[in-house]
């Protein structure tokens, strides 16, 4: 799992949880940032190649605690 996160805080506890790998990114204003962000990472951390398929969870509006309500499916 590759958690990406704009508060260090949250990266650094993260990166204790077994089966996470967690990367400190800039903050995201819309889904279309978070998604190429996320693909753009996803491969240079070598969680995918070129063609493959990720799913992206994340809360909308950006920001705020307890709002994880959007999935998003992208091509990387």
């Amino acid at each position: 799992m590759l958690s990406l996160t704009p508060r260090l805080a949250t990266a650094r506890r993260l990166s204790l949880v077994w089966g996470v790998h967690s990367v400190h990114i800039a903050d995201v204003s819309d889904v279309h940032q978070m998604t190429e962000m996320a693909c753009t990472i996803a491969q240079r951390e070598g969680f995918a190649k070129t063609g493959q398929t990720i799913v992206s969870i994340a809360g909308m509006p950006f920001g705020t605690n307890g709002t994880t309500n959007l999935l998003r499916i992208a091509t990387v």
